[in-house]
């Protein structure tokens, strides 16, 4: 019983979290989001922080799930815009429904191959920073991480 009620409750992260997330991918900035986004601004400094927003606004062109997240937030405004004025046609919503659908397709394809190494790598380097001691160590592995991307890309 315990477990149906913490579910029941949803906290603004919960609620809110995707939504801010979704317009500072499609270029919207802290101090506008807080306008759209009913959060607290050290809330959304928080997220920004805790999410990695920048990290994931600056792979928006080469991961197809933060280009879906990124054409969320700009669907999620212009929408809004279009009910709160009362002009959405039958057409229009329909069009919405399409441009969802195909949002969520590119979403789920999860993250490219690019897009994960970046992730890994990324996480495997905070890793590393955190034990390796030795400078000439670290320098030799920076080498072969900066080796690898370069020859992803010329994979792609």
């Amino acid at each position: 019983m315990t477990e149906s009620k913490k579910k029941a409750k949803r906290g603004k992260r919960d609620l809110y979290w995707e939504d801010a997330q979704s317009l500072f991918l499609a270029g919207k900035e802290l101090e506008e989001i807080k306008d759209l986004v009913p959060v607290a601004p050290l809330t959304l400094k928080r997220w920004h922080q805790e999410g990695q927003w920048e990290e994931k606004r600056r792979q928006v062109p080469v991961s197809p799930r933060w280009l879906g997240e990124a054409l969320r937030g700009v669907l999620r405004e212009k929408a809004g815009r279009i009910i709160v004025s009362g002009d959405l046609k039958t057409q229009e919503l329909d069009e919405l429904t399409k441009i969802v659908t195909l949002i969520d397709r590119l979403c789920s394809q999860g993250m490219d191959m690019r897009a994960a190494a970046l992730e890994v790598m990324d996480r495997f380097s905070d890793f590393l920073r955190g034990w390796v001691t030795d400078q000439e160590e670290l320098t030799r592995i920076s080498f072969r991480v900066q080796e690898f991307f370069r020859q992803l890309e010329e994979e792609l």
